[in-house]
């Protein structure tokens, strides 16, 4: 198998124009930049439907779940299958999973991995936030900007990766928590945090992983430090082009 110190997994759609563009913009921009070191993997997860456009290269390789619709739920199965396929597929010292609406400051993303321990079972994010399940209170960090697990932690999320999905939904319809069923973020926060995997949670308090946009929006305005940010959410495709002059003009703030 393919070795690598990071892999990014990111859960797409190619069908919808929408989110068609957004594969696109990542591609034109933080994307790009991962094609300028071996130690990364970009992996897009994508419903069963092909379509022609999208071609692997040495850096990116898309792929298609069978049996998999490009609807909102689809997310908790991209993410959950995905973890389950790098498994399969690649050697990686950590994972981050993330949407398609997203920018990664590489550069500074690879110096902050390098403080953990890959053999050890982490959860590491930010930005995040605390959802009651079955009577009691759980931590999740916010999936808009992404979190990274760990190899240690990947090792024993593994063997109950396949049936996450459909688990989290009967568990949610069973405690009346319907409106979590799309939530992959706590979804994963949740079987993280269960007695037979007890992840280590890191959280980050410099507002380096933001569900924000780059400039704050919509709920840390003119709060954030541009040169922190290694994660942020809600980038428009203006967005993605005006950071990425920013970030190249600031030789990516490390």
């Amino acid at each position: 198998m393919e070795d690598y110190d990071l892999i990014i997994l990111i859960f797409a759609c190619y069908t919808i124009t929408k989110y068609k563009e957004q594969i696109n913009i990542l591609n034109e921009t933080w994307v790009k930049k991962c094609s300028e070191y071996k130690n990364i993997k970009v992996l897009y997860f994508l419903g069963e439907q092909k379509i022609d456009q999208f071609i692997d290269t040495q850096t990116i390789k898309y792929i298609n779940l069978i049996g998999i619709k490009d609807d909102y739920f689809s997310a908790s199965y991209k993410q959950f299958l995905g973890l389950k396929y790098v498994k399969e597929n690649y050697n990686t010292k950590f994972i981050i999973c993330l949407g398609s609406d997203t920018y990664l400051n590489i550069p500074k993303l690879l110096l902050y991995i390098k403080n953990f321990d890959h053999n050890d079972n982490l959860y590491i994010g930010g930005h995040g936030c605390v959802r009651e399940i079955c009577s009691k209170k759980y931590y999740f960090h916010s999936g808009g900007p992404g979190f990274i697990i760990t190899y240690g932690c990947l090792l024993k999320l593994y063997s109950i990766l396949p049936e996450l999905p459909d688990d989290w939904s009967k568990l949610c319809i069973t405690n009346n928590i319907e409106l979590l069923t799309t939530a992959c973020d706590v979804a994963i926060s949740y079987y993280l945090q269960q007695p037979n995997i007890d992840s280590k949670i890191i959280k980050t308090n410099d507002l380096s992983f933001l569900h924000c946009n780059y400039q704050g929006y919509p709920c840390h305005i003119n709060q954030v430090e541009m040169s922190n940010i290694i994660s942020c959410h809600l980038m428009s495709p203006t967005d993605f082009i005006n950071f990425t002059n920013i970030l190249n003009n600031n030789n990516f703030f490390i």
